[in-house]
């Protein structure tokens, strides 16, 4: 049974930069970095009721990745 109350609406911020770079060697690299959910909102996307679930669930704090590529 899906949830039985209504959550409260909510928008996240994400922001996202990349950088490609050509090495003298002839490789691309691909520099990039990510923050999911900027401002940090706490949000609930399940309140706990139904059944079988007990409890509420949130959504993800601020996150931060990096990632560094090389194409072929």
């Amino acid at each position: 049974m899906p949830t039985s109350e209504v959550t409260t609406p909510y928008l996240t911020v994400n922001l996202g930069v990349s950088q490609r770079q050509t090495l003298p060697d002839g490789g691309a690299w691909t520099l990039r970095f990510d923050v999911l959910n900027l401002f940090d909102r706490a949000y609930q996307l399940r309140d706990g009721t139904g059944i079988g679930v007990g409890a509420p669930q949130y959504g993800m704090r601020r996150g931060f990745f990096a990632g560094l590529s090389r194409s072929i």
